[in-house]
């Protein structure tokens, strides 16, 4: 864990103020808006979706693909594409096993939508890359729990459908630990062709 220095020579009042801004900005990154980041209103917009789609996921807190019940907490924050390539994806697995047996491995192992198998903790919204109809943000990701921890970023890819900011794809990244393909739709294509 690194350090920052501590200034003596600094005011009392100006450390305190120094550590009420880090608070807050802390407390605005766990919220998962961007932390402090000044973003115009088509990035907050894209960020809004990002932190809700991930607020989700972080409380779901499971593995592999989502269920039916999740997929509809997810539809309106994904493309219409995503959202097909999920559903697809979804009723693969449940046909695999319905051969296979309960027994089976599921056919995506670990987080889908992170780099890192055991998915992340917390995230923050960083920066967004915006055109009319397309956006690239990234995304800061930690996991902590059980005395690991472990940080890397990763690249939501959206799309602007019906007038709305959606999530068509994410890039991972990751600090080469990710588990899956190098897109979240490779990683969907594949499992759906595995299944058959």
């Amino acid at each position: 864990m690194t350090r920052l220095p501590r200034f003596a020579s600094a005011p009392l009042h100006a450390r305190r103020r120094t550590r009420l801004i880090a608070g807050a900005c802390s407390l605005t990154a766990a919220l998962a808006l961007g932390g402090c980041n000044n973003f115009s209103g088509e990035e907050q917009r894209q960020a809004d979706v990002i932190g809700s789609f991930y607020r989700i996921h972080i409380k779901n807190n499971a593995p592999g693909l989502p269920s039916a019940e999740e997929l509809k907490q997810y539809q309106p924050l994904v493309s219409r594409a995503l959202y097909t390539l999920l559903t697809q994806a979804e009723a693969a697995d449940a046909r695999y096993h319905a051969v296979a047996g309960t027994q089976a491995p599921p056919i995506v192992e670990g987080d889908l939508f992170t780099s890192l198998y055991e998915g992340a903790t917390s995230f923050s919204v960083k920066s967004c890359d915006t055109d009319d109809v397309r956006s690239s943000c990234q995304v800061s990701f930690q996991y902590k729990k059980d005395g690991a921890q472990e940080a890397w970023n990763d690249k939501i890819l959206l799309v602007r459908e019906d007038d709305q900011w959606r999530i068509d794809d994410i890039e991972f990244i990751g600090n080469d630990q990710s588990s899956q393909r190098e897109y979240l739709t490779d990683t969907l294509t594949d499992a759906i062709k595995e299944a058959e």
